[in-house]
């Protein structure tokens, strides 16, 4: 017996050393990360932090909020935030058309000297969310004031999305200022209503461009950014650059039954029933996956992780489930993998002792690229499984299509990030939340989103949330990034 064990075992050894000496290899072949920065064309010492960090909070001040419940804008404070901007950056205005859209949202045109090459599109959104109701005292500073203190920002719009209107109008104005001419035309496009969708903001402005027969070769709006301690495992600040955003759809959920007096329940009510369907949707998340676009997006960070993690990033095939468990720890890897599903309203009942006979949810699902909003919302029917409940779509967009992250535009930003921020890793990424780009799809060959900040895990948090904010010092390198990628993207070729 032990004469036919003995070749079992050496051929076993053997199998189990090859297996190492690939998993090895294929780690270390991840590299060191990171590239030479080519030689800025842009200086941050152009710009002054703090003046710019005043004319940002002169535009928080602008109470230009999409209520998203009926109430309607305050078609004042857009006014005097577009006559502030005009004021603000002549130069841009000198050099620039601009037309107003729909009465609030801005369209601006930097005419080229080319008209052969395809135009290109900065966006950014004119508008903020509100603050809610009974969490105004929890604000260090006024959410409106525009306080600067101790190099920080503080207001509604100071990380969504008005430190990147003003960083790329400080851009635009230095560049025309200098007497700076595009090669190609380049397009401004400020809507007025992102945080409702866009409907007569991005819309309306893709609607004017089509009209004319105008055609992007890209746009680059929000989302994406300079990632610090966002990514485990990853020291280093990571820029993301997203090629690629998740969809959405928000589902009502309206359970109907027989009403009557507390005293005398029936099995279930109307509450009952919505809180069941809620459960059943929220205890059984769409499942997570490693997909192509995450195995690029963590492969381009690979360099920057300890060599333990690299050998599970290298070796997908065989540590996959492992590397992911590990990215679903954290909760925006984990949105990345998958649909994600947010009860974020339920409402029902006038008083303790009647029993009612409708009660409503509201969920909101950011799609995956592997799902589609018919697949959503049909998964979410099956879940419940109850004919008492009622399954209605309130507002839905597919999953984008994935931009190229091997073109001149991509490598244009990657440049411009490198020579703005260091030798930091980049890596294609995919927008967990929506942005007016759903609206241009149609319009440009590609679709990038991408903010040049720092954001550190409050950040997070901040956005849509209590006391947002943005460093003083942050706001000269974006502007100089803004400014180093249109001259990368538009200036003249050598």
């Amino acid at each position: 017996m032990m004469r036919y064990l003995k070749p079992a075992l050496i051929t076993f050894i053997c199998a189990v050393a090859a297996l190492t000496a690939i998993v090895l290899v294929r780690a270390s072949l991840l590299g060191a990360g990171g590239a030479t920065p080519p030689a800025p064309l842009a200086s941050v010492s152009d710009y002054d932090g703090d003046e710019i960090a005043a004319r940002l909070a002169a535009a928080i001040r602008f109470r230009t909020i999409s209520y998203g419940d009926g109430r309607p804008q305050d078609d004042d404070a857009f006014r005097r935030q577009t006559e502030f901007l005009e004021a603000t950056y002549p130069a841009a205005h000198a050099a620039l058309s601009r037309e107003m859209i729909s009465g609030k949202s801005l369209l601006f045109r930097w005419a080229g000297t080319d008209t052969g090459e395809k135009p290109i599109g900065l966006m950014a959104h004119l508008d903020v969310v509100p603050i809610e109701a009974g969490t105004e005292d929890a604000w260090e500073q006024p959410p409106f004031d525009g306080v600067i203190e101790d190099g920080i920002v503080w207001g509604r719009g100071a990380l969504d999305n008005k430190h990147q209107l003003i960083a790329i109008m400080e851009a635009v104005d230095h560049l025309a200022a200098e007497g700076f001419t595009p090669r190609r035309d380049i397009y401004l496009m400020f809507g007025h209503d992102e945080e409702i969708g866009g409907p007569e903001g991005a819309a309306a402005i893709v609607a004017t461009l089509k009209s004319r027969g105008v055609s992007l070769a890209w746009t680059l709006d929000e989302g994406g950014g300079v990632a610090q301690g966002l990514i485990p495992g990853v020291e280093k600040p990571a820029a993301l650059l997203a090629v690629a955003e998740k969809g959405s759809i928000t589902l009502k959920f309206t359970a109907t039954t027989e009403g009557g007096h507390s005293s005398t329940p029936n099995k279930d009510t109307a509450v009952s029933l919505i809180s069941r369907a809620i459960v059943a949707v929220t205890d059984n998340p769409h499942p997570q996956t490693i997909d192509a676009r995450m195995a690029s997006f963590m492969k381009a960070l690979g360099g920057e992780l300890p060599f333990v993690q690299k050998i599970g990033l290298a070796n997908l095939w065989l540590f996959g489930p492992v590397v992911k468990d590990g990215l679903a720890a954290n909760p925006t890897t984990a949105a990345a993998l998958h649909t994600t599903t947010a009860p974020t309203i339920i409402s029902g009942g006038v008083k303790e002792n009647i029993l009612p006979q409708q009660a409503s949810a509201v969920v909101n699902y950011r799609i995956h690229p592997s799902d589609t909003v018919e697949g959503v919302r049909a998964r979410a029917i099956a879940l419940i499984d109850d004919p008492r409940v009622t399954v209605e779509t309130l507002n839905s967009s597919d999953p984008s299509p994935e931009s190229s992250s091997t073109n001149d535009a991509y490598n244009a930003f990657t440049a411009a990030t490198l020579a703005q921020f260091g030798d930091i890793p980049i890596a294609p990424f995919l927008t967990l939340q929506n942005t007016d780009t759903r609206h241009y799809i149609d319009i440009a060959d590609d679709n990038y989103r991408f903010a040049p900040f720092i954001f550190e895990p409050a950040d997070l948090e901040r956005i849509h949330g209590t006391n947002e904010r943005v460093r003083v010092d942050t706001l000269p390198r974006a502007a100089a990034w803004y400014e180093e990628m249109i001259r990368r993207t538009a200036g003249n070729k050598e």
